[in-house]
């Protein structure tokens, strides 16, 4: 599920040069500040209150709003010192809150829903600008995009459309921003049918790091149009953007989840290999979802494998397709029939879910192209090994898979997007929520998993979802072997210059 890549909207990461500008000119309520002193709430109120808009609010961490208002999904990365946050009521307000920071030297952080999980967060000092309040959804009247503002999530996004009769392609799981899986790419339940989050993308209105306030889209600041499809958490911040939407086909999903004991791994994973094919998983079955874990009430020692199919369509299509798992023997089947937004429910990735709630986090992710069976028979064992070595781990402990139907996603042009992972087709990840006198036994735990996944496939280069990275992973993994790391860079240092923002 999307854990985030990287729901954050950030600037001034380490990955790319700073952004540049000419000389700019200083508003009347600008004033150089010694940042070498801790930022208050006070001082901000006094220099930019009155110019943000009306609801706009300015707190630090002595107020009761400021842990809800800095809380992460990995609490692991949290930022080291956020020393004021600006909760813009408006648009308009972000603007002037990175001009601010800009002509103060004032590091800022832009905040949707919490979801980053790279180490680079730790470092961070300075003004969050929290998105929070900006979550209006406004379908045009052509019926074919919507206006989503920048703090909207997907549970929000999947309800309002829906119910207005239309989708939209979002992330899978209902806590996450919309805009920072996006800019990442966004893997989603729908891409095989439209692509990912980012393909759906018609223009955005974007805040650069000087405070400059501009439109990207395919005619109008196209280089950077192109970026932000797979690199965008690097080039600003997207206060609002049109996406395209989808008149819903059928009212409901069909989905079919098992749980099956450890004896059924091999076979499970040759069903699945046979199912996927190599990037050929049908269209229609939007995804399937995986995970060794242990569940208490079937063993305490023996992690199961459970695993949840959802089809766009009709049940008996599905089950047709899914007739070689419904004849591995399992401890438990279920299966129903249920609308797009109870299905982020019976898939256990809603807003509600164990999956959002906030953890101390370590992990490690990678892409396959299928499942070398014996390296998850290696990692299965090795889970075991490591619960038995630290029985508390288990509550929070995951091996993840993920399959998305990609039939679409492979057929848009490569050239497109900044997009490098067009050809990737089973994302899969490790995650233990760890106190922090084991931090070295699961990070030792999550590098040798890793190890053995890339071990499976010699020969490819490692491929990480910049969405799911950790910090660590090298820049050509997240962003891509076939140059589009130089003309991101290149990008990054020139977007002052003119035509490009004229």
């Amino acid at each position: 599920m999307s854990l985030g890549a990287y729901k954050l909207l950030a600037l001034g990461l380490a990955l790319f040069p700073a952004i540049i500008s000419s000389s700019p000119i200083i508003p009347h309520y600008f004033r150089a500040i010694d940042v070498s002193r801790a930022i208050t709430s006070k001082q901000v109120e006094s220099d930019l209150g009155t110019a943000l808009s009306q609801g706009t609010l300015i707190f630090g961490p002595s107020n009761r709003a400021f842990a809800n208002a800095t809380e992460r999904w990995n609490t692991r990365s949290m930022p080291a010192d956020i020393q004021v946050v600006i909760e813009v009521a408006q648009e308009s307000d972000v603007a002037k809150v990175v001009k601010y920071c800009y002509q103060n030297s004032i590091d800022f952080l832009a905040y949707a829903r919490g979801h980053g999980s790279t180490n680079t967060i730790s470092k961070f000092r300075g003004i969050e600008i929290n998105l929070s309040k900006l979550t209006e959804i406004t379908i045009q009247h052509d019926n074919k995009s919507a206006l989503l503002q920048g703090g909207v999530y997907a549970d929000l996004v999947i309800k309002k459309t829906w119910d207005h009769g239309y989708i939209v392609p979002t992330g899978s799981n209902g806590c996450v921003g919309f805009f920072g899986p996006a800019l990442g790419g966004g893997l989603g339940r729908y891409q095989g049918q439209y692509g990912l989050i980012s393909d759906n993308f018609v223009s955005l209105n974007v805040v650069l790091a000087n405070g400059t306030a501009i439109t990207v889209n395919a005619t109008s600041n196209s280089d950077l149009f192109w970026a932000m499809k797979g690199a965008g958490h690097n080039f600003g911040i997207v206060t609002s953007g049109y996406i395209k939407i989808y008149p819903k086909k059928p009212n409901t999903w069909h989905y079919h989840n098992y749980v099956w004991s450890q004896d059924k791994l091999e076979t499970v994973f040759v069903a699945l290999n046979k199912f996927q094919g190599t990037g050929q998983i049908p269209t229609l079955m939007g995804v399937n979802f995986g995970q060794f874990s242990i569940e208490p009430q079937i063993s305490k020692t023996e992690a199961v494998i459970i695993w949840s199919f959802a089809y766009d369509g009709p049940a008996a299509d599905a089950e047709e397709l899914l007739a070689p798992f419904n004849a591995i023997p399992a401890i438990s089947s279920t299966k129903g029939d249920v609308s797009y937004s109870e299905l982020l429910v019976v898939q256990q990735t809603d807003i509600n879910s164990a999956s959002c709630s906030s953890q101390p986090y370590v992990g490690s992710n990678t892409w396959l192209q299928t499942y070398n069976i014996t390296s998850q028979r290696e990692i299965y064992n090795l889970f075991n090994q490591q619960i038995a070595q630290n029985p508390g781990l288990a509550p929070g402990a995951r091996v993840f898979f993920e399959g998305y139907s990609s039939k679409t996603t492979q057929l848009i042009d490569h050239s497109s997007s900044s997009y490098p992972h067009r050809d990737e087709y089973l994302l899969v990840f490790f995650a233990v929520a760890t106190p922090p006198d084991l931090e070295t036994f699961s990070r030792s735990w999550a590098d040798k998993t890793l190890a053995i996944w890339r071990a499976g496939q010699p020969g490819r280069r490692p491929a990480t979802y910049v969405n799911y990275a950790v910090g660590s992973e090298p820049l050509e993994s997240i962003y891509g072997y076939d140059g589009q790391l130089p003309r991101l860079r290149a990008l990054k240092s020139n977007v002052h210059e003119a035509p490009l923002y004229t």
